[in-house]
């Protein structure tokens, strides 16, 4: 008789519908969830709500947190952020659910509330409690490495001796200092197009032309006559043509420029006739509005006097608050986003400042000193910057607070030149810098920091200070592993120590007991 197979083998869902306790302790997820200092990171996430006495109870801060996470460790967008927690029990169980769910944590466009609400200063207070939970596994593991060497081990070879830039020291005027600070500057560039006047004009009369007749069809009026299409035209002659001359591309600004003013005027003429028309407007749409008439007004202005430069440039009439940040970089002179300056204290990055507009980062300096005592409670005993924060009154600053830190005299090259010694400081103390160099490269190709696509200013804030909390979290989950290692490596190490004295095994682990 013939064997048939039962046609329904598949599993049900109910058997995964369980306690997750059960999951494997080693998974990074479960290790990384039980091991951040949530209680803090809750206490910082629910200051910023107004829930208190009124309004509806907000999610848990390690549902929200943790979700952040993930989607920027795994490169996510919102929904698919939701779809892969919902699939896999690690990850929910990460954010602290208790028992599998196949249902959604939160809607996906929570996440737009999330980033409004968190600011990266909030993000930074996150990073500091890291670290505080770091020091503290540290020094536990340092006592039981001291308390095993008390009972004849080996002592730990993995521990590290402490730096003599870093080397805790009281100045003259009493100020503590400890621990070193390194500090740079970059940009954190925005999903924008590359701007070209001619894309941006042809924005500006597409946009005007929707709005445009979406007034007309809601108050019922007739629809006017626009130029969009005569302007579509211009632009794919333009856009169509393989060789670009610059007279053909000035040309069609012009042409551009001028249905473009029609069509503003007669829009604003049909919104001029009663508030409720322009109030009847989206506040996205008010402000591509707003940023349309002064792009006009500025590209009006460069065309007449044949510039290509001005004074807050709009590059995006979708993200008007996006500048032009000149870095003068072999790969790109001019990058479109965000300036961000930057600090590294024991492998933990900072924002300290973020900025929409260019500016000197060695106005940072003093910035990011005070931030650096108010975080640690002292100053740094040595800051490892640029060149070009090293100028005069930053000298001036450093020498008054007592800061060491390696640079070349101003001035004239000395007719003596420098000691072997000092210069080989100099070239250690530069090759110490290029640690926050090269974490602005690791978060910028593992986390996309170089890829923001927050379409709002303070959107985008909390975007690029989740990247650097998501590679600070990394971080802290590597030195979490690396922990046990080191633990291991001792207790195999003083196992061979104890076998070469002849000792057995149970007396050897009853040091540990």
């Amino acid at each position: 008789m013939k064997y048939y197979a039962p046609t329904n083998q598949q599993l049900s869902l109910d058997l995964f519908k369980s306690s997750l306790d059960g999951l494997d302790k080693s998974n990074r997820w479960v290790r990384l969830g039980d091991a951040l200092p949530w209680s803090k990171i809750e206490k910082e996430y629910n200051s910023k709500l107004n829930n208190k006495e009124k309004g509806a109870g907000n999610k848990p801060a390690r549902v929200i947190v943790g979700a952040m996470i993930i989607k920027h460790k795994l490169n996510l967008s919102d929904m698919e952020t939701i779809e892969i927690i919902r699939e896999n029990p690690y990850m929910q169980y990460f954010c602290g659910l208790t028992e599998f769910t196949d249902k959604p944590i939160f809607d996906p466009s929570l996440f737009v509330t999330i980033r409004k609400r968190l600011t990266e200063e909030d993000l930074n207070k996150m990073v500091v409690h890291l670290m505080a939970e770091e020091r503290l596994r540290q020094e536990r593991a340092a006592v039981q490495d001291d308390d095993s060497s008390d009972r004849g081990g080996t002592p730990n070879p993995c521990s590290k001796t402490e730096d003599l830039d870093s080397k805790a020291f009281t100045d003259s005027k009493g100020r503590e200092h400890k621990g070193t600070l390194k500090i740079d500057a970059t940009c954190a560039d925005a999903e924008v197009r590359y701007p070209q006047d001619v894309d941006l004009i042809y924005d500006g009369c597409r946009k005007v032309h929707d709005y445009t007749a979406k007034i007309c069809a809601f108050f019922s009026l007739g629809k006017p006559r626009t130029h969009f299409k005569d302007a579509r035209s211009s632009y794919q002659f333009l856009v169509k043509t393989s060789k670009k001359k610059g007279k053909m591309v000035r040309s069609t600004i012009g042409i551009l420029l001028g249905y473009l003013h029609k069509d503003l005027r007669r829009l604003l003429d049909i919104l001029a006739v009663d508030e409720s028309r322009y109030a009847m407007l989206r506040e996205y749409e008010k402000r591509i509005l707003t940023a349309i008439i002064k792009m006009y007004h500025q590209q009006d202005i460069m065309h007449k006097t044949n510039t290509h430069s001005c004074i807050d440039r709009i590059i995006s009439i979708f993200q008007p608050h996006v500048r032009p940040i000149v870095r003068g970089k072999a790969s790109a002179k001019v990058e479109f986003g965000a300036k961000i300056g930057a600090s590294i204290v024991d492998g933990y990055t900072f924002i300290d400042h973020h900025s929409w507009d260019a500016y000197n980062e060695c106005s940072d300096l003093e910035l990011q000193i005070k931030l650096f005592k108010e975080r640690f409670g002292y100053l740094p005993a040595t800051i490892f910057a640029d060149k070009i924060y090293l100028n005069r009154a930053n000298r001036k600053i450093l020498n008054d607070l007592g800061i060491k830190t390696y640079c070349k005299s101003l001035g004239r090259p000395p007719k003596d030149p420098p000691p072997e010694q000092e210069l080989a400081k100099m070239a250690k103390a530069s090759g110490k810098r290029n640690e926050i160099e090269g974490s602005f490269g690791m978060t910028k190709r593992v986390y996309r920091a170089n890829n923001i696509r927050a379409k709002l200013p303070n959107t985008g804030d909390a975007w690029t200070g989740m990247c650097y909390f998501v590679k600070n979290v990394m971080k802290f989950l590597r030195k979490l592993c690396h922990i046990p290692t080191e633990i291991w490596f001792f207790v195999s190490s003083f196992m061979c120590f104890c076998r070469r004295k002849g000792t057995s095994r149970d007396l050897a682990f009853s040091y540990f007991y």
